[in-house]
């Protein structure tokens, strides 16, 4: 097999995708204009590090480290066109990768009844710590956040630290007139969580309560859950899921959260962080069918396989490579994470409930998805990349950044 990386010195470098990233200059970092949602710096273990919000919504921001470092080392040598043309051409990429994706499928919480009771203990163990005169909070405040129209929403941007819905709105783009986004953002919420059902001949009323509703958000509720989930026992080694759905609105965009994994980076999550029990709600949320899901596996990059790294930098390159050129188009808009937690605080949202509420019929809890739900400030440490044609997986670890013990990688 042809050699597979180089020193630049002694090859000229195939350049398969552009540098991503520029220092700012002084008088950008100078400027009074208000900082973008989940930018800044975050607390991670001992650490003070900067971050970058990955689309507009400033909910997960992206940030650097060694992983990174050699990562981006890599980026600077030069691949052997014949070595990459060979590794592309293997056969065994696609049965490796569809390998892997058949070994996910099976792997969610609910396919491990011990795992699952383990998880449901913790959450009743996490009620014993609160005092009982919280119960009442803590319920209407996971009430608040599971509802159907829009509730997450707003605890998760109180729970960034927004005083209010027109301050969120003005960080995101601070160019806009503020009160016509202030509108424009409540019709699409309205429309997005069915806000509109019973105002059928005053839709004007409607949009009027909406906006009521929303300017407060719910900074009190957003509080209550940070705090319980905050001294939850923390979870290990359960798999749970996540799956995320993109596209082409800013708010919503998966691009840059592709790009950050790409290049070695960890993902910040910085309000609350739903998962998932069950590999079919978590593809619910990617926008496919599990039925279905991502059609064909392309290939499997292993970020920590460093016995292979000359083959996975190859697969990296061409993924960068794809999303540049616009060949993933449909890819790019679907995300399903397989998480391995490493001391999460979170609890089962199904055992917090029943626990909660005794009188409600168990099958009305268990009718609901098994989700577990984790305080903001979690990290997501990326080990594999699984490209499809229609989507992507991340496999990795999850940490509690504000946990002190919390390290980088």
């Amino acid at each position: 097999m042809p050699s597979g990386i180089h020193s630049a010195a002694r090859h000229t470098p195939a350049r398969l995708h552009p540098q991503q990233r520029t220092a700012p200059t002084a008088g950008e970092a100078a400027t009074s204009r208000p900082a973008p949602a989940g930018s800044g710096a975050r607390r991670i273990g001992p650490h003070a590090v900067p971050v970058t919000p990955l689309n507009q919504s400033g909910f997960v921001s992206s940030f650097r480290n060694s992983h990174s470092a050699r990562i981006h080392h890599l980026s600077q040598l030069g691949i052997n066109p014949a070595f990459a043309r060979q590794v592309l051409s293997d056969p065994q990429l696609r049965d490796a990768a569809a390998n892997d994706v058949a070994r996910i499928r099976t792997m969610a919480l609910d396919a491990f009844p011990t795992l699952n009771h383990i998880t449901q203990q913790a959450a009743h163990a996490a009620l014993q710590r609160t005092d009982p005169r919280q119960h009442r909070d803590i319920n209407a405040a996971l009430d608040d956040y599971r509802s159907t129209d829009g509730g997450h929403v707003l605890m998760s941007i109180s729970a960034m630290g927004f005083p209010d819905l027109r301050s969120y709105l003005h960080s995101i783009d601070p160019d806009r007139d503020e009160e016509e986004h202030m509108q424009a953002f409540v019709h699409e919420f309205a429309t997005r969580y069915n806000c509109l059902s019973g105002y059928e001949s005053d839709e004007e009323e409607a949009i009027d309560d909406v906006r009521s509703r929303l300017e407060g958000l719910l900074p009190e509720q957003a509080r209550t859950l940070t705090d319980y989930l905050h001294q939850a026992p923390r979870l290990s080694n359960v798999p749970l899921m996540r799956g995320s759905g993109g596209g082409d609105n800013p708010l919503r965009s998966l691009d840059n959260t592709l790009r950050a994994m790409l290049r070695g980076e960890s993902l910040h999550f910085n309000s609350f962080l739903s998962t998932t029990a069950s590999y079919e709600a978590a593809m619910d949320f990617t926008g496919k069918l599990s039925s279905t899901g991502f059609g064909t596996p392309l290939y499997t990059i292993d970020f920590s396989d460093t016995q292979n790294e000359a083959r996975n930098e190859v697969l990296r390159r061409d993924a960068l490579q794809a999303l540049d050129n616009g060949e993933c188009d449909d890819a790019r808009r679907s995300l399903l994470y397989l998480i391995r937690p490493e001391n999460a605080a979170g609890v089962s949202v199904n055992a917090t409930e029943q626990a909660l509420n005794p009188h409600i019929g168990q099958g009305h809890i268990t009718g609901q998805e098994n989700e577990i739900l984790l305080a903001p400030g979690h990290i997501f440490i990326p080990h594999q990349l699984i490209r499809h044609d229609d989507g992507f997986i991340a496999v990795g670890a999850l940490r509690y950044a504000r946990d002190a013990g919390t390290s980088l990688t």
